[in-house]
C-alpha cells in the first residue's frame, strides 16, 4: 500500500471540493483521518521493525537453547553411564580387595608354615643322612665282616673271612639290598628335601613381594579420583540444567514477545487500511448511491440505505455463529 506524501489537497479535476458547510465538515474530518493515516503508517513501520528484531532474537535464543541442551545431554548421559559405572566398579573392587587380602594373609601364613616344616624335615633328614654315613662306615669296618657275611652271605673286599659262608636265612634274603637302600637313599632324600625347602622359601618370598596389600593405596587413589570425577560431572550437569531452564524461560518469553509483535503488526496494518480507505473515500467520495429523481421532491438516499443493509448482511455472515435466516435478513 503506497501512502501519498502529506500535502494540502489531493483532489483532481474530476473530484473537486465544493464550497459549502458540508464540504467544510468533510474537510475537517478528512484532515483528522489523514493525520491518523500518517501516524499509523509510522506506527506500522515501528511494529514491523519490532517484529523483525524480535524474530531475529528468538532465532538466536533458540540456537543457544539447542546448543546448551546438547551440552546438558552429553553430561547427563556421561553421569548416567560412565560415572555411575565407575563408582560401582570401585565399590566392587574394594569389596573384592578385602576378600583378596584375607586370602593373601591366609596363603602367606600357610607358605610360612610349609617353609618352617620343610626346615624341620630337612634337619631330620640331615640326622638320617648322618646315620646312613655311620651305617656305611660300620659296613666297611673290617671288624664287622662276620656280621655282614652273616646277614648277606657275602664278604667285603677288606674282609678275610673266606669266600663262602653258611646259608642265609629267608628273613635276611634281601639284606644286602636293604643295607644299600639305608646307606644311599638318605643321600638322595637329603638332596630332595633341600630342594623342597629352597622351593618353599622361594614361594614364600614371591608371595611376600607380590603382596596384594601393596595395591590397596592404588585402589584408594582410584576410588578418590573417581569420586572427584563423578562430582565434577554431576555439578556441571546441574549447572547446565539450570542454564537450560533459564534459557527455556527466555525462549518462551521471546515467543510471547514475537506473538505480541505479530499481533501488533496486524493491528497496525488493519488500522492503516481502515484509515487509508476512509481517507480515499473522504478525498473523493463517489456518492453513487444518491439517486436524483424526476422531481426535486423525490427520495434520493434509498440506494444508500440498501448498501448499508448489504453491509449488515456481510457483517452477520462474518461474525455471527449461525447463518442469517431470511426473516432476519428481511428485518435488516
Amino acid at each position: 500500500m503506497d501512502i501519498p506524501q502529506k500535502q494540502q489537497s489531493t483532489n483532481t479535476d474530476k473530484c473537486k471540493d465544493k464550497d459549502n458547510a458540508t464540504q467544510k465538515s468533510i474537510n475537517t474530518q478528512r484532515s483528522i483521518v489523514c493525520s491518523n493515516l500518517y501516524d499509523t503508517a509510522a506506527s506500522l513501520g515501528k511494529a514491523e521493525k519490532r517484529y523483525d528484531g524480535a524474530s531475529e532474537l528468538l532465532n538466536e535464543k533458540k540456537c543457544l537453547f539447542v546448543k546448551t541442551e546438547d551440552n546438558y545431554r552429553r553430561y547427563r548421559n556421561l553421569e548416567m553411564s560412565t560415572a555411575t559405572e565407575l563408582l560401582i566398579t570401585n565399590e566392587t573392587m574394594k569389596s573384592n580387595m578385602d576378600t583378596y587380602k584375607k586370602w593373601n594373609t591366609a596363603l602367606g601364613a600357610a607358605l610360612k608354615d610349609i617353609a618352617k616344616k620343610a626346615k624341620e624335615v630337612k634337619t631330620k633328614f640331615a640326622d638320617l643322612k648322618d646315620a646312613a654315613g655311620k651305617l656305611d662306615s660300620a659296613i666297611n669296618d673290617s671288624c664287622n665282616c662276620s656280621q655282614y657275611k652273616a646277614l648277606t652271605g657275602k664278604s667285603r673286599e677288606n674282609c678275610n673271612c673266606g669266600e663262602g659262608g653258611k646259608q642265609v636265612i629267608a628273613a635276611c634274603a634281601q639284606s644286602e639290598e636293604i643295607l644299600n637302600d639305608l646307606v644311599n637313599m638318605p643321600k638322595a632324600l637329603a638332596s630332595d628335601i633341600d630342594t623342597i625347602f629352597q622351593s618353599a622359601a622361594d614361594v614364600a618370598g614371591i608371595q611376600l613381594f607380590s603382596n596384594l596389600e601393596t595395591l590397596e593405596p592404588l585402589e584408594k587413589t582410584l576410588s578418590d579420583q573417581s569420586k572427584l570425577f563423578e562430582a565434577h560431572i554431576s555439578q556441571v550437569m546441574k549447572t547446565r540444567k539450570t542454564d537450560l531452564d533459564k534459557l527455556q524461560d527466555d525462549v518462551v518469553k521471546q515467543v510471547q514477545e514475537v506473538s505480541r509483535a505479530i499481533a501488533d503488526r496486524h493491528y497496525q496494518r488493519s488500522i492503516l487500511e481502515g484509515y487509508y480507505d476512509a481517507a480515499r473515500h473522504l478525498c473523493c467520495p463517489p456518492c453513487d448511491c444518491v439517486q436524483v429523481g424526476e422531481s426535486n421532491y423525490s427520495p434520493r438516499l434509498k440506494g444508500c440505505s440498501d448498501i448499508i443493509c448489504n453491509i449488515c448482511d456481510e457483517v452477520k455472515d462474518a461474525f455471527c455463529c449461525k447463518p442469517v435466516t431470511q426473516e432476519e435478513e428481511a428485518n435488516c
